[in-house]
């Protein structure tokens, strides 16, 4: 019987899930995969989510094939934050787990189906009934109803779930997150296996989304999106206006102090301010997001949402003057966090080519 021994590594984050993305691509269908976690001894969300992801598209890509797992028991924590349920696997909880451990959303898949049927049972918007979810992930995390950090966390959730629903054409989405009030940090993960970003944009005619790391300089920039660009007809009031705010919104709030990642086929971009971007190879059919946030930076977040939002405005009107946005230009102002003299720079760059 042919088999192949994967050994997972000692951690499970953002650089080594992303390896084994590229690595499990490269795999050839076989009898039996097993998976051992001898050396694994840290899970963290974002690596959770997608290593849990990319095992169970193996599974339906080999489908004929068994997969098999050792050594689980070596990481208590996974059980806590539902990663043995998402891999279909049962294991006994051992005594001293805590049952009501607090500070994190275990992963959770949603059906972007039930939700919006849900919102329709209950009459309200299907927005309402995001916010409603993402309030009550915050609360999880922070068990506080309001504050800075309960308010930063529940609108950057609000806002990714909100482009998965709108853009994705996903089914299902993933989130897990962690908090870690010693050490002032948050981690939200979210992750879908919709369309992804380059075929989501693909229908802009004013974009030039041909590979993965292009699509992700323009998804990153405000309003710009595969339903909102000019000459096409979209809602401007409820609480799905502004299409194409939330991933640029986002990805600020995460650069003051912490970082911003995505992922979408084979390419990935990490932002953190004072350090540019930074790209990563992977495999991956979908969008992967991880927001990491300095807990001690939110008061100054929160008051920071009216000048993101002003400068996104600010953009926004100045490239309709010229209609279509060049990828480096995008990719300039993600390396600068939208520097407005940057983008006025560009401009007059722009307008003398056009």
């Amino acid at each position: 019987m042919s088999k192949n021994l994967i050994i997972m590594p000692r951690v499970i984050d953002l650089h080594t899930a992303l390896s084994f993305s590229v690595f499990l691509s490269e795999l050839e269908n076989i009898e039996t995969f097993i998976f051992d976690f001898e050396e694994t001894e840290k899970l963290e969300p974002f690596g959770m989510l997608l290593v849990t992801s990319e095992i169970l598209s193996l599974k339906k890509r080999f489908p004929e094939s068994t997969i098999e797992y050792t050594n689980l028991e070596k990481i208590g924590d996974a059980i806590e934050m539902g990663f043995f349920d998402a891999i279909g696997v049962e294991i006994t909880k051992p005594l001293d787990s805590k049952n009501d451990r607090i500070n994190q959303i275990p992963l959770t898949i949603f059906d972007c189906d039930d939700l919006i049927k849900t919102a329709a049972i209950e009459g309200i918007e299907v927005g309402d009934e995001v916010e409603k979810h993402s309030r009550n992930m915050a609360f999880m995390l922070t068990r506080e109803r309001d504050g800075a950090i309960f308010d930063t966390l529940a609108y950057s959730i609000r806002e990714i779930i909100r482009n998965v629903l709108e853009h994705s054409q996903a089914k299902r989405f993933g989130i897990c997150a962690q908090y870690w009030p010693t050490q002032k940090k948050v981690e939200v993960a979210v992750l879908d296996r919709g369309i992804g970003l380059r075929k989501s944009l693909s229908v802009n005619p004013h974009l030039d989304a041909s590979d993965d790391k292009r699509a992700i300089n323009y998804a990153l920039m405000p309003a710009v999106s595969g339903k909102a660009f000019k000459g096409t007809r979209i809602k401007q009031s409820g609480p799905w206006a502004n299409s194409g705010f939330g991933l640029y919104m986002t990805s600020r709030i995460c650069r003051n102090g912490g970082n911003f990642f995505i992922a979408t086929g084979n390419a990935g971009m990490l932002l953190t301010r004072g350090e540019g971007k930074r790209y990563f190879d992977c495999n991956f059919q979908g969008t992967a997001i991880r927001m990491v946030m300095r807990t001690d930076q939110m008061d100054s977040l929160r008051s920071s949402l009216e000048k993101y939002r002003k400068d996104g405005y600010e953009i926004q009107s100045k490239y309709k003057e010229i209609v279509k946005i060049d990828p480096s230009s995008a990719s300039l102002m993600l390396s600068d966090d939208f520097d407005l003299s940057t983008w006025n720079r560009l401009l007059i760059q722009l307008k003398k080519i056009t």
